[in-house]
């Protein structure tokens, strides 16, 4: 009763999502990563109030039984999913044409590597648990994506270790950790991307009728995936067809002789 009534009132404010914690997190020293904190009678009542108003449930679920939860009672979105198991593993992968995985790796890598300058140390990080979940969480990645489950980047940016506008952070992980390639990254950030958003036939790819989002990159993301964070490299950033920067394009340049062949790669937002 207490969960439908706190989602009608979401609702009145007009959410497109409810997102709800079904995990604990090593941030709360009375509930770590690996417990969970909602019944399966909470969960499905909002799962019921969201679906019967065509609204979507994303989870916070780091424990591998918080996962199953997500899965089993129908969260389309999955924040964390640091600890699985052959069953969490089952059922994601049976049901990987609805669910979307977000692990929010930048978070943890981040804490652990620069944490004391926010009163974190390394030795207090290791304390919290968060080298076991870092372990955790790209072994996980690494069956997931072998697995054809859909995993993106993004989610927990904003920590003062982790800032707005660094997520491209994310891609470099998955390469280096998750068993990814290159092309296997991008494709998480811009196909994904547009699928996650239910916009799968608008966003994501650059083709005929899709929306020109778009990023003009001096470089190529597949041979070197830094140069995303650049923003010196990023020379023109267009939105839906109209450029929010546009790339300078230098009177000087009409003079270059015609072998002058700019490495440009474009990648769609």
């Amino acid at each position: 009763e207490v969960m439908s009534r706190v989602c009608l009132m979401f609702l009145q404010y007009g959410v497109e999502s409810f997102k709800l914690i079904l995990s604990g997190d090593n941030l709360l020293p009375h509930a770590n990563a690996k417990t969970t904190w909602m019944t399966d009678a909470e969960v499905k009542v909002a799962v019921e109030e969201a679906t019967l108003r065509g609204k979507r449930v994303a989870v916070h679920a780091r424990s591998a039984d918080s996962v199953k939860q997500a899965v089993r009672l129908g969260c389309e979105v999955i924040y964390h999913a640091s600890y699985t198991d052959n069953e969490a593993l089952d059922l994601l992968e049976a049901n990987k044409n609805k669910i979307f995985v977000a692990p929010g790796l930048s978070v943890i890598f981040k804490l652990l590597q620069e944490g004391t300058a926010y009163g974190i140390p390394p030795a207090k990080a290791r304390e919290m648990g968060y080298e076991e979940e870092l372990a955790a969480a790209t072994e996980s990645m690494k069956a997931m994506h072998k697995r054809g489950i859909r995993v993106l980047p993004g989610g927990d940016y904003g920590f003062a270790w982790a800032p707005h506008g660094t997520n491209a952070t994310d891609l470099q992980y998955f390469v280096k950790h998750c068993g990814m390639t290159p092309m296997d990254a991008l494709m998480s950030a811009t196909r994904y991307g547009g699928q996650i958003m239910l916009m799968g036939n608008e966003l994501g790819e650059v083709k005929e009728g899709y929306l020109a989002d778009l990023l003009l990159v001096d470089g190529d993301p597949l041979a070197d995936l830094s140069i995303l964070l650049d923003k010196n490299r990023l020379l023109a950033i267009m939105k839906d067809g109209v450029f929010h920067k546009a790339p300078e394009i230098a009177a000087s340049r009409s003079s270059r002789t015609p072998s002058y062949s700019p490495s440009y790669s474009p990648a769609a937002a």
